[in-house]
């Protein structure tokens, strides 16, 4: 464990696993899970993990942590300081952003389940699947569609109110290196379960939608530039097709309040996949 803290609601906490190998941390979280379960009822309590909030009180979801590396250790999604020169990041970023957008529908019913889903709209943002970039990438963006990055947007400092603290350095965007994806219900497994039945294998689709958008782009820069391709060529070709992709997907970027009754009408007008609730008659 890295970190334990208190939440919203009454007796509800937050636990923070160390990051590891993807299948690693599966079978972890999954052996975690059975130990509250068990420990709790040891000591005559009861651990509650399902999603499914009570009236007025905050229900329970996950933060699914999930990135790419190389063979030797190279974090794909990590973007540097200075981010509009790292080409490479951005090629995975418009993969990340091509696969959602395609395949937002997928995602949501990876995670789907009458607890989760009365959660999601809820007590947490609307169950309309988006992404948040940060001040720094989005600015990235607008310079890629513009078809030349030419700086990367810095955070300035931290003032504290108080002379005598140090100014403390802030990022522009978020430097984890790493995507966040807050929809899966407390009951799901990160990996394919058959014990926890809202689990669909939400990690297993988003490695295949991406894994989909990244042959879709080489595919596409391989037939521009072609075999011979010289590297000024080739890095011309990739930020032709970089920014033929932002244009088309960018439409899944939503850096405003998801909790707003607002974002659902302009979910709508863009397109994206709304799971609008129905009343009951």
């Amino acid at each position: 464990m890295k970190t334990r803290h208190n939440e919203v609601a009454p007796g509800q906490f937050e636990i923070a696993p160390t990051f590891e190998n993807a299948n690693v941390a599966a079978d972890h979280q999954m052996l975690l899970m059975h130990i509250l379960e068990r420990t709790a009822r040891h000591h005559g309590f009861a651990c509650l993990l399902h999603e499914k909030p009570y009236a007025g009180v905050n229900g329970s979801g996950k933060h699914n942590n999930w990135s790419m590396m190389t063979d030797t250790g190279l974090n794909l999604l990590d973007p540097h300081e200075e981010t509009h020169t790292n080409m490479q990041f951005l090629c995975f970023l418009a993969a990340v952003l091509t696969a959602v957008d395609k395949h937002a529908d997928l995602l949501r019913a990876a995670i789907a389940g009458r607890g989760n889903d009365h959660r999601l709209g809820a007590t947490r943002p609307a169950a309309i699947v988006s992404i948040y970039l940060g001040e720094m990438l989005e600015d990235i963006l607008d310079q890629l569609e513009r078809g030349e990055t030419r700086s990367t947007k810095k955070g300035g400092s931290l003032d504290l109110g108080a002379h005598t603290l140090p100014q403390i350095p802030r990022h522009s965007g978020d430097r984890n290196a790493r995507a966040r994806s807050r929809s899966p219900g407390t009951s799901s497994s990160s990996g394919p379960s058959a014990r926890r039945p809202p689990s669909r294998g939400r990690n297993t689709v988003l490695n295949t939608i991406v894994a989909e958008a990244l042959d879709e782009l080489a595919t596409e820069v391989e037939r521009r530039a072609g075999k011979r391709a010289t590297p000024k060529k080739l890095q011309s070709v990739v930020r032709t097709v970089l920014a033929e992709l932002v244009t088309k997907h960018r439409r899944i970027v939503f850096n405003g309040d998801n909790y707003s009754a607002t974002w659902h009408r302009e979910a709508a007008k863009r397109g994206l996949p709304t799971c609008a609730r129905r009343r009951r008659p």
